[in-house]
């Protein structure tokens, strides 16, 4: 059963509005680097700063390119600290260095929510060249795109990297229905890219790269979704799971990750919906074990009556079945808390470590608010 009332999502919402302001305002995560002269221009959005702790740091030189400085930072998965790079999207003097992260950390997976251009304004620079058209060059780095699936709000591009002689293939996944600051009118489509993603990577050896226009709204649900999903497939949940927590980790991590209450229900419902349907499975699994039972019964009934009668093989075994079971200059948490009664504020602590984890039960009501 699950519980899904938008009053608490919105009280929830606000806590996290207030968590995400204390940490701005008593510098509780510095962003001491994106704020150096230097790196200034290679911000989209002054406001949205990378932390300093988490950081992506790029060792690899290309010149003239020489800094260790992108915006972005790693965000934990369920298997390692280091599963998401949440970045912006490239501005036009940062194509090299998003190249040269991809990469350095041999990044696979491109995820990229957001258009070119939304209401008017460029929201990402074109790293890729379009398919059929000749290969670009970013610096040192040449790109092409050998081919394009286009899929129910999304396109999957194989795109071929080349640098200093050696070529790694890199997917990117295009999700263009999902509108900024804003969600989709349905989720399926973010759900089957997610779902689909995970199969070209199933394993997080190598962060996965996933960006919007700033790299916190839209890239923080989906970091949100795949995390849980990933912890349902593997059949284990931190104790005490919910949202709020998912989330409240996440922004300590990647400034205002999952930015706006709208994006906030999205993830809610989403995982709301996974929950769901692992359930039906751990019942399917179960009915298959009932059926199974009592077919091995009459099986085994009509084995010893006839065994009084003739010489035959023992009972066959009982069979089994397994069962596996954005961020804009003007971003909403930056306005003062309204004037009215919330939670108190809670003091974060830094990044934890891992979350204990326990084996999903095999039914179980679960609390997607707290």
């Amino acid at each position: 059963m699950f519980i899904l009332r938008l009053e608490n999502i919105n009280l929830m919402f606000q806590r996290l509005r207030r968590l995400s302001t204390k940490y701005r305002t008593e510098k509780i995560y510095p962003t001491a680097t994106g704020e150096k002269e230097e790196n200034v221009k290679k911000n989209r959005y002054k406001d949205i700063l990378p932390f300093d702790h988490s950081r992506v740091k790029l060792t690899l030189k290309t010149p003239p390119q020489d800094s260790d400085y992108i915006n972005a930072n790693f965000i934990k998965g369920v298997h390692g600290p280091k599963a998401y790079v949440a970045t912006q999207g490239p501005l036009a003097n940062t194509v090299i260095d998003f190249w040269r992260m991809i990469w350095e950390y041999n990044v696979a997976i491109i995820v990229m929510a957001c258009r070119e251009f939304e209401m008017g304004r460029k929201k990402c620079e074109r790293y890729w060249p379009l398919y059929g058209e000749a290969a670009v060059t970013f610096g040192p780095f040449r790109v092409s795109c050998e081919a394009e699936q286009a899929r129910t709000d999304y396109f999957i591009r194989t795109l071929l990297l080349e640098f200093q002689n050696e070529t790694r293939s890199v997917y990117q996944f295009h999700y263009v229905n999902w509108p900024d600051h804003d969600v989709p009118s349905s989720f399926d489509s973010i759900l089957d890219m997610i779902s689909l993603m995970r199969e070209y990577q199933e394993h997080e050896d190598v962060p996965i790269c996933i960006h919007c226009s700033a790299g916190c709204g839209r890239t923080g649900a989906i970091c949100a979704i795949d995390y849980t999903w990933n912890l349902l497939k593997a059949g284990k949940i931190p104790e005490e799971f919910n949202v709020f927590n998912l989330i409240q980790e996440m922004r300590t991590q990647r400034h205002s990750a999952v930015q706006t209450k709208e994006q906030y229900e999205l993830v809610h419902r989403a995982i709301a919906q996974l929950f769901e349907k692992q359930l039906q499975k751990y019942e399917s699994c179960a009915d298959w074990k009932i059926a199974d039972g009592d077919e091995n019964n009459t099986e085994n009934a009509v084995s010893s009556s006839d065994a009084e009668k003739q010489d035959s093989p023992p009972p066959k075994p009982p069979r089994t079945r397994s069962c596996l079971v954005e961020g804009d200059a003007k971003e909403e948490i930056l306005q003062p808390p309204e004037p009215q009664p919330v939670p108190p504020i809670l003091t974060p602590s830094p990044p934890s470590a891992y979350p204990t984890v326990t084996t999903v039960p095999a039914k179980q009501e679960v609390r997607l608010w707290s």
